[in-house]
């Protein structure tokens, strides 16, 4: 996935404090700060608009990735035949 910097915020000294990102199909823009903590944007995307679905707040990415890489082998293990995890 491709990410596009929309906004770079930087101190008087010219050290980057935040960036607003944007994923190149625009599924998911993010604010994100200096010192890991981020706000994830998740939007629907069609031809005629955008909407926002969901939002997330998280200071550890890594904590949180390794969260959503567990939960979906958990539903992979319990979810079966026809299931979204059997087709992965």
């Amino acid at each position: 996935m491709l990410w596009n910097i929309k906004t770079k915020h930087t101190r008087e000294d010219g050290g980057t404090v935040a960036l607003e990102l944007e994923s190149a199909d625009q599924t998911f823009d993010v604010n994100v700060r200096w010192d890991g903590c981020m706000e994830i944007h998740v939007y629907t995307v069609t031809e005629e608009d955008r909407q926002l679905k969901d939002t997330f707040h998280t200071c550890d990415i890594g904590g949180f990735i390794e969260s959503l890489k567990s939960l979906n082998a958990v539903c992979a293990d319990y979810f079966n035949e026809g299931s979204y995890w059997e087709r992965q």
